[in-house]
């Protein structure tokens, strides 16, 4: 979102701008989300309290959440190495994979080369609903 510091000595024709965390009237440096603004001590995470107006941070259901907290909330973690995945999904029977770890069993390649080096599978594709692939 919009994340960005901000000076305001300045009211706004519906009045003083409010933090939204502390509702007191907000001056000096202040942080904006959006159309949202607070001090910039009372821009915290909501799980840990830690700052988040100098580091990332997630919106959910209204609350401001720093990565850390976000990822051990709401994260989904590969099935096979336990990390946390971001970017790139595989999702195959109901599991989820970062894609260097959705591999053969027997080769240990990624997926995308198992044909080139199993010729045998060519004809019937991936076989994925048996022992070949492995969490």
């Amino acid at each position: 979102g919009d994340l960005s510091p901000r000076l305001n000595g300045s009211e706004r024709s519906s009045g003083p701008i409010r933090c939204q965390r502390c509702r007191e009237v907000c001056k000096g440096e202040v942080v904006r989300v959006q159309e949202t603004h607070f001090h910039v001590k009372c821009f915290t995470c909501t799980v840990c309290n830690c700052d988040l107006a100098r580091s990332g941070f997630f919106q959910k259901k209204g609350e401001y959440i720093c990565t850390a907290d976000y990822q051990r909330l709401y994260g989904t973690r590969c099935d096979r190495c336990d990390s946390f995945i971001t970017g790139e999904v595989v999702s195959a029977l109901g599991r989820t994979y970062h894609p260097k770890c959705f591999v053969c069993s027997v080769c240990r390649y990624e997926t995308h080369s198992h044909v080139t080096h199993h010729p045998v599978y060519e004809d019937t594709g991936w076989r994925t609903g048996d022992r070949l692939w492995r969490q």
